[in-house]
């Protein structure tokens, strides 16, 4: 009669949090688990793949390549074929000298779900046991099967055959206009939906591994899907952004071309500007030219910016105005101080009453019906008194 399951299973989890495991997170905890390192270490294999592979780091081919990188062998799909319990009494009678297994129980394309079969010592006998949050050894059936020898070397029971792919040349016919400027962060020029990475090494001037390793540590590794929106407000309040309501005209949310087309007289030079273009897109708006413009590889201008983020320098500047043909009778009342209540007047903003002032910011409701804050500096520059 086989040995009870049950014993082969020992409740784990090794998320810092002890949250529930996604397909990410079910690959860490089983490289946590397999190779006695640290959640963290683990975190950093995976990030250093994905920067290489150019793909996000809840793809499969990254979390393949951390897998590879780390003395695991794939086996042949032949073995996957086998249940988990038959896979741990085959592990018992084949291994004994400290290898170990991770198994993937998905066939997504995507990450996967991973779980650790490792061995233990009892009575000087060997014995292969799962080590998970929960016990899978009877509910699910194995897809993948990849095996780490002590030595390093691929002694693989059932090795597989390594397929010759070509890569997909992928091309990309969008030009740059007056509001957009065409350009990928991706290593690899990969046309994928890194659109958050992207964003973020856009603002912040680094590069794409860079910008996937700073939204891993954005919440201390523990998001292990590094684009969801609590991840990316996570680094945005740690990096000093602050939140702002969409700018709307006549009513309307501002396509993307219109509020870079507005905020050039909004902000000071070196303002870094994270925009929501649309419920499920986000880009970064940049200045070239001394005009901002959305960097994308597809032309998102006309999506509303429902939300942005705003990092605004530390040195404020006024920004240099664009070329015009000077206006007759165009004198302005100078503001002489900003209170509570100062009614003022913007040439693209209408007129405003100051309702908020604190910490270098100015509250304004518009006539137009719009809310704006902006800063004392700014507005004492581009305003004038009522």
């Amino acid at each position: 009669m086989p040995e009870n399951i049950d014993v082969r299973f020992y409740m784990e989890n090794r998320h810092p949090k002890n949250k529930l495991l996604d397909g990410v997170g079910s690959a860490l905890h089983s490289m946590c688990v397999t190779k006695s390192i640290s959640w963290a270490e683990a975190y950093d294999l995976l990030i250093k793949a994905s920067g290489e592979l150019g793909q996000m780091p809840q793809n499969k081919k990254a979390i393949h390549l951390m897998l590879s990188r780390s003395g695991f062998y794939l086996q042949s799909g032949a073995m996957a074929n086998y249940s988990i319990s038959e896979l741990i009494e085959l592990f018992d009678s084949i291994f004994s000298d400290g290898e170990v297994v991770i198994l993937n129980l998905s066939r997504s394309e995507q990450n996967g779900r991973y779980i650790p079969i490792v061995p233990i010592y009892e009575n000087e006998k060997v014995r292969y046991v799962l080590k998970y949050p929960f016990n899978v050894v009877n509910k699910a059936s194995v897809e993948e099967v990849w095996i780490s020898w002590k030595d390093g070397l691929d002694h693989s029971i059932m090795p597989r055959r390594k397929r010759k792919t070509k890569p997909k040349t992928q091309i990309n016919n969008t030009k740059d206009n007056a509001t957009l400027k065409v350009y990928n962060e991706n290593p690899n020029d990969n046309l994928i939906g890194d659109c958050v990475v992207r964003a973020v090494a856009g603002v912040f001037g680094i590069s794409w591994a860079e910008a996937v390793e700073k939204l891993a540590k954005a919440q201390d590794y523990a998001g292990t899907i590094i684009n969801n929106n609590s991840n990316i407000e996570a680094l945005l309040r740690k990096e000093g952004f602050q939140e702002f309501e969409p700018i709307k005209r006549n009513g309307k949310i501002l396509t993307g071309a219109q509020f870079c087309d507005l905020i050039h007289d909004m902000f000071q030079e070196g303002t870094k500007i994270f925009a929501y273009a649309g419920v499920y897109h986000v880009v970064a708006i940049l200045v070239f030219e001394n005009d901002y413009k959305i960097v994308d590889t597809w032309d998102s201008t006309n999506e509303k910016i429902i939300k942005y983020w705003a990092k605004f320098p530390e040195v404020r500047s006024k920004r240099k105005e664009r070329k015009q043909e000077p206006k007759k009778d165009d004198k302005k009342e100078v503001i002489l101080s900003l209170d509570i209540g100062t009614r003022i007047k913007h040439d693209t903003l209408g007129e405003g009453e100051i309702i908020e002032i604190g910490k270098g910011i100015v509250t304004i409701n518009f006539t137009s019906g719009m809310q704006k804050k902006l800063s004392e500096q700014w507005v004492l520059a581009n305003c004038s008194a009522v």
